[in-house]
């Protein structure tokens, strides 16, 4: 990866610190207490009835450089704890009101106090006291009289460890939260390339990468540019953020401006400039794209450049880190692949729908079956399979490529006929036991022929379908049918299909040794067969489109010169 970095300051802000801010703990701006100690003065809270005593004790602390706040009582220690914050508190045990002790309970199990350290004073023949004060959340005690030098040493030994265990703390939260970001991103990224994985269209693949960029930087302002027709001009194909009428409007020149730079050499452009536009002027000239920071990368193969994303208007107006913008990057890369996936599928399937088409006439020829048998089983086909997808359990799984998918490729159904022997499948009387065994051997043929192509191809879900059907589609629901016996869901849904788009066709088509039937005696005796040879469920659909079934029926009837002599077969 290459960036092309243009900073209007010579000294980039660090990420997470606005302007003019010194990095704390926590990465922000600092408080008062997260300040560099050699500028902030801590704020001790003294706590005692004694007015002798907190007068010489305050004296003494604050020639230590401490700032001092007094209290008389344990009421006034919480109220003044919670409103001043202290650094740390120093509170005698025995006072009116409130005690020490029962005050250090109520600070240690505040969440807004809990974190001052406590050191407290305490009589000598007071022992119990000095265990309560300990057990009740105390960091240190010092016993009176006290030497007024030990008690300042215990105070800046309390406060340094006080202190060291805040800025622990407070790393481990940063920690925590870069963790945190890091892990959701990587989450993102990874909902990210599962839905493209299942993304069929391009608008549906435009669409993810723009929501993915913009749950990943939290930015407010996207646009996806991709070249136009002639391939001179970058056009908007998405955006989040901008006027629908700028959008339309939109048409810059590949060769022009920082999108043309981006997309001419493939690297990154990154700007992090703070309210200067003249560059972003010159390189863009649109307000639509006049913000920084700004990130303007490319969506490239290994083959070839597709278009330019930029990203701009991040929701804290920091810098975009390093980090963001490999995960753009990463969002890009994988959105231009599933693009250029997209595109060699779509080809693909189509040069497979005119092989389809092709083998499909075929084995027409071979076989002395009529291009309108073929014709019919494809529209039936089209009709059953939509009217399976009205219907409740198949809704999700039947989809509208599904239907399209089956009526290109129910004409394969019989393409294994094509290693049949002529005088089996041209013959016009009954077949033998032994010739019936050889024609059953259509069913693996067509098998083992359209897997072979799958695999010089790799998945395609319209050949897949065309396997399930030539190999799958005289299985009966019941089990008892061919060639490997299977039963009820274990025979693919289109091949459950076919098996009755045929069998009507079948019946009310007119061959050589038997007249056609009626639709009605074609529905009565799919009807009598649901459960047995078909799938009750697609039985349901066909009884709710036979008025469909009967007008293709009509429409495209064999004439009587078309009707040829037919190896009879057996079901």
């Amino acid at each position: 990866m290459e960036w092309v970095c243009w900073f209007q300051d010579a000294n980039p802000p660090m990420h997470g610190c606005p302007r003019g801010a010194r990095i704390g703990a926590r990465g922000g701006p600092r408080g008062r207490e997260e300040v560099m100690a050699d500028s902030y003065v801590a704020t001790i809270l003294l706590v005692d009835d004694e007015p002798d005593l907190t007068f010489v004790l305050s004296a003494h602390l604050r020639a230590s450089g401490y700032n001092v706040l007094i209290g008389r009582s344990g009421r006034e220690a919480i109220e003044m704890a919670e409103a001043h914050q202290p650094d740390l508190i120093v509170m005698d045990v025995g006072m009116p009101e409130m005690d020490g002790v029962t005050a250090t309970r109520r600070l240690k199990s505040d969440p807004k106090t809990e974190h001052i350290p406590i050191i407290m004073l305490t009589a000598r023949s007071r022992t119990e006291d000095l265990v309560l004060g300990l057990e009740a959340g105390a960091q240190e005690y010092v016993s009176k009289p006290f030497d007024v030098a030990e008690l300042l040493a215990r105070v800046r030994t309390v406060h340094r460890l006080a202190t060291a265990r805040r800025r622990v703390e407070e790393l481990n939260e940063r920690l925590e939260d870069e963790i945190g970001q890091k892990t959701r991103r990587l989450q993102t990224l990874y909902d990210y390339t599962r839905k493209l994985s299942q993304c069929q269209k391009r608008d549906e693949i435009l669409d993810s990468i723009v929501q993915c960029v913009k749950d990943a930087t939290g930015s407010g302002r996207i646009s996806l540019m991709l070249t136009d027709e002639s391939g001179e001009y970058l056009t908007c194909a998405r955006a989040v953020g901008i006027d629908p009428d700028i959008v339309d409007k939109i048409r810059i020149k590949n060769i022009e401006g920082v999108a043309g730079q981006v997309f001419r050499s493939g690297k990154t452009f990154v700007a992090t400039a703070y309210g200067e536009k003249s560059s972003l002027e010159r390189g863009y000239g649109r307000e639509a794209f006049l913000s920084t920071p700004l990130v303007s990368t490319s969506l490239q193969t290994p083959d070839e450049i597709l278009g330019v994303l930029n990203v701009t208007e991040k929701s804290d107006d920091e810098p975009f880190t390093r980090e963001e913008i490999e995960c753009i990057r990463s969002i890009t890369d994988a959105g231009a692949i599933a693009l250029n996936n997209l595109t060699r599928r779509t080809r693909l399937e189509q040069s497979v729908r005119v092989l389809l088409t092709t083998v499909g006439r075929l084995s027409e020829y071979r076989d002395n079956e009529t291009g309108l048998h073929l014709e019919r089983v494809s529209q039936y086909a089209r009709i059953l399979t939509r009217q399976m997808s009205k219907r409740g359990p198949y809704a999700g799984r039947v989809n509208d490529e599904f239907v399209q998918s089956m009526g290109l490729a129910a004409p394969m159904h019989d393409i294994g006929k094509v290693g049949i022997a002529d005088d089996i499948l041209t013959k016009s009387g009954p077949l033998t036991d032994e010739e019936y065994a050889i024609m059953k051997t259509h069913t693996t043929i067509g098998y083992r022929v359209l897997s072979a192509a799958m695999e010089g191809t790799g998945p395609v879900p319209l050949l897949q379908h065309c396997i399930d059907i030539a190999y799958c589609h005289h299985e009966r629901f019941d089990g008892r049918g061919y060639p490997r016996g299977l039963a009820g869901d274990q025979i693919p849904l289109s091949a459950r299909i076919i098996a009755l788009v045929d069998a009507y066709d079948a019946i009310t088509s007119r061959r050589c040794y038997k007249d056609a039937l009626p639709h009605e005696e074609a529905v009565h005796r799919i009807e009598r067969d649901a459960g047995k040879h078909f799938d009750p469920d697609i039985v349901a659909a066909f009884l709710e489109c036979e008025p469909q079934f009967r007008q293709v029926a009509h429409r495209f009837a064999d004439s009587d010169a078309e009707t040829r002599p037919v190896a009879i077969a057996r079901a």
